[in-house]
């Protein structure tokens, strides 16, 4: 994918975000064909050879810190061991993509026995959690990126469309029209504390929709989404409008609870699943 930032630097901490008064922003293009240096993605074999955390089951890549045994994931900061394929393939890593390239395409093998079935767990789940806090035109690249990401889907694939601000929003696009669940964030809850849990306002299986037979449903919802006010914001927050010009985003807890979400049905994260996660400013 292309990650487009709207300056060439992010703030250094929290602070220096809240002090400066600027709205850092980042665009993220699932499927790209190059990225944002414009050069192709490498390409590598056996995807289900690159390991995976613990915790978040975010893959290995040339963010985390590496150690001789184990690497640190670069989005919860888990420790993980290397298996041993892992150690053998990594002692060479002028051999190994995902230790040169943040940019990759690899194959991964198909177990017939394993896709042959109907059920969630042997489909590709994708899920696209929006952030509404944003501008308008921002939001149009965002819908623009979505529609062309939903062209490139493998059939059979599932795919899910959340927004947040400060509220979550999940959609429901297999019935005759598009329906939206909110869930509000309280404005002093603790990082994924909600009042009430994801699945309890939605089936999992309601909010993960089959692409071949909802593509058009999915891009109408697209179509609906708007940028949250400041008075939404404002209101939510029990500030006056006006002093509401950032935040009212509860990305961290949206994140969290998202991936809650999809541990619900089954208990464990799909194995398959991609979060793409278009979002304006830090």
């Amino acid at each position: 994918m292309a990650v487009r930032a709207t300056v060439s630097r992010f703030p250094v901490t929290q602070g220096a975000l809240d002090e400066c008064g600027i709205q850092w922003g980042i665009s993220v293009t699932p499927f790209a064909a190059d990225d944002e240096t414009g050069q192709p993605p490498a390409t590598a074999g056996r995807g289900d050879r690159l390991p995976r955390c613990e915790r978040c089951w975010a893959y290995f890549n040339t963010y985390c810190d590496v150690e001789r045994w184990g690497w640190a994931c670069a989005l919860c900061g888990t420790l993980n061991g290397f298996d041993d394929d892992a150690l053998h393939r990594f002692q060479r890593p002028e051999a190994c993509p995902e230790l040169n390239a943040s940019f990759i395409d690899f194959e991964m093998p198909v177990d017939e026995a394993d896709g042959a079935g109907d059920g969630v767990k042997a489909r590709p789940v994708y899920v696209a959690a929006v952030d509404l806090a944003c501008s308008e035109e921002f939001l149009e690249l965002i819908k623009s990126a979505l529609l062309a990401a939903l062209e490139a889907l493998i059939p059979g694939s599932l795919f899910g469309l959340m927004t947040f601000s400060h509220k979550i929003g999940l959609y429901d696009v297999q019935g005759p029209v598009p329906v939206v669940k909110n869930v509000f964030i309280p404005p002093d809850s603790e990082e994924g504390g909600l009042a009430v849990a994801l699945e309890d306002a939605m089936p999992l299986l309601s909010f993960l929709a089959p692409v071949d037979t909802c593509k058009d449903r999915i891009a109408a919802a697209l179509d609906t989404l708007r940028p949250t006010s400041s008075w939404e914001r404002g209101a939510a927050s029990g500030q006056e409008a006006d002093t509401v010009l950032l935040g009212g985003r509860g990305f961290g807890t949206a994140m969290s609870s998202l991936i809650d979400y999809l541990s619900s049905e089954y208990g464990s994260t799909f194995a398959l699943g991609e979060l793409t996660h278009p979002f304006e400013q830090f």
